[in-house]
């Protein structure tokens, strides 16, 4: 199950909020340092800290889309 949601559901739903984030926010950063706050406590909280690269990895893609946002509307 931890697979799922690694590879398939976080991501998807970081693309989401990070969408959604800018298009009410109109902040570009923000929904990146939620997105790395709320995977840190994941870590923390539920997983071990094999999981602390992934953190890193969807942080990375809430500031990928961020900016592409930024840039497209």
């Amino acid at each position: 199950m931890e697979f799922l949601l690694v590879l398939f559901i976080f991501p998807i739903l970081v693309v989401g909020a990070s969408i959604a984030g800018y298009v009410i926010l109109k902040k570009w950063y923000i929904v990146p340092l939620g997105v790395f706050g709320f995977f840190l406590m994941l870590t923390l909280i539920l997983f071990n800290t094999t999981f602390f690269f992934w953190v890193f990895a969807y942080t990375a893609l809430a500031l990928l889309v961020s900016l592409i946002m930024k840039f497209t509307i």
